[in-house]
């Protein structure tokens, strides 16, 4: 079955000030609650059944999330996941207890944002005191009184690669269905950028069962023997975007949208169809290791 999912912004207004946010110059846009249920509906008529709401931190404006997903859940979607830092889930009971009932009767995920093995380099990243404990806070809640399932996200940075292991060691304790490590996807903060090479090297070194362990902007040549490890693979086949511009950007591509690169040689690569590229800030570097295509 083809899997047509929503990823719905619901704000760019978050709780932390992440030093590497793709978004964060979007801070202030509003996008009212009419029309992201607007949107919510189209892309359900469209064929949508999975939701992803997102930011920003989607849990900052209680109204807008505890609608959308009520709404949503009212016309039909059948499976909801909430990337969060947590902040809703520990300083609003009003949306936890929304949620405690809502994940009885509905799939649901929690995404968690997770930068750092402890606070001082979680907190630094996220920009944010605090924070470290509101995450962890949270991740607990969800695992012991609801029914979500849980997912954590790490942007790889130069603070934070040191900590990869411990990061796993860390969150394996709430059971999380994934644990993903993301290539960092912004133009600026060139020295706490990861390198496609180092990274895909760290990755490959961790303890970590691979069937939880995905990643994001690693191409298949640079994961050979870990293929089932890419997290691109694993992403809805038709993906529907919001971001609060006029419409919908209905079966969005991250590369013909020139987000992603690919070299002219991955049309060699056996992998070619499946394989997303990598973020057009790795260009340079990725030719430079002139990778040969898988074959």
């Amino acid at each position: 079955m083809i899997v047509h999912c929503l990823n719905l912004k619901l704000t760019y207004d978050c709780s932390n000030d992440c030093k590497f946010c793709f978004s964060k110059h979007l801070k202030g846009q509003n996008l009212t609650l009419n029309d992201l249920l607007k949107v919510i509906e189209k892309a359900y008529s469209d064929g949508a059944r999975e939701i992803v709401l997102s930011g920003g931190e989607p849990t900052f404006h209680e109204e807008k999330f505890l609608s959308c997903l009520a709404f949503a859940e009212k016309i039909g979607y059948e499976k909801y996941i909430v990337q969060t830092n947590g902040f809703g889930l520990v300083n609003n009971s009003k949306i936890f207890n929304f949620i405690e009932d809502f994940s009885k009767k509905n799939d649901v995920t929690f995404s968690f944002s997770i930068h750092g093995a402890n606070a001082k380099t979680h907190d630094e990243l996220s920009s944010s005191h605090g924070a470290f404990e509101i995450l962890l806070s949270a991740m607990k809640k969800i695992f012991e009184k609801t029914s979500c399932k849980i997912f954590t996200n790490t942007v790889m940075t130069q603070k934070n690669f040191n900590e990869l292991q411990e990061i796993v060691d860390l969150v394996k304790n709430f059971q999380p269905e994934i644990i993903q490590f993301a290539m960092m996807h912004t133009k600026n903060l060139k020295n706490l950028r990861t390198t496609l090479k180092d990274s895909a090297i760290k990755i490959r070194s961790l303890k970590i069962n691979r069937e939880i362990l995905k990643t994001e902007g690693l191409p298949f040549c640079l994961m050979y023997g870990f293929e089932e490890c890419v997290g691109e693979s694993y992403w809805p086949e038709i993906l529907d975007v919001y971001n609060g511009a006029s419409k919908i950007f209905s079966n969005f591509s991250q590369l013909e949208n020139g987000m992603r690169w690919k070299a002219d040689f991955c049309k060699n690569c056996l992998m070619n169809e499946l394989c997303a590229g990598i973020w057009i800030e790795n260009r340079d570097e990725f030719l430079k290791l002139k990778v040969h295509p898988i074959c």
